[in-house]
């Protein structure tokens, strides 16, 4: 028996109140997914906005540093 389907013959076994509990517990744990992708682009166009460009960036010398400073390279 695969692990999916002794959970489904547990949950068969469930009372009504005992789902509703099991549901409420691990709702928390496990969020349900929202896949509304409206909300997703909002979102995203939000973290865009925030978004600023760094002029003098030079990131070769920056990701040099992080790895002296982590690594002592």
């Amino acid at each position: 028996m695969s692990t999916r389907e002794l959970a489904y013959s547990i949950f068969e076994q469930l009372t009504e109140e005992e789902l509703l509990g099991f549901v409420a517990l691990f709702r928390k744990a496990y969020p349900p997914k929202n896949d509304d992708m409206t909300e997703r682009l909002k979102a995203f166009e939000e973290l865009e906005m925030m978004r600023k460009p760094i002029s003098d960036l030079d990131e070769k010398k920056e990701l040099e540093k992080y790895r002296e400073e982590r690594y002592g390279v």
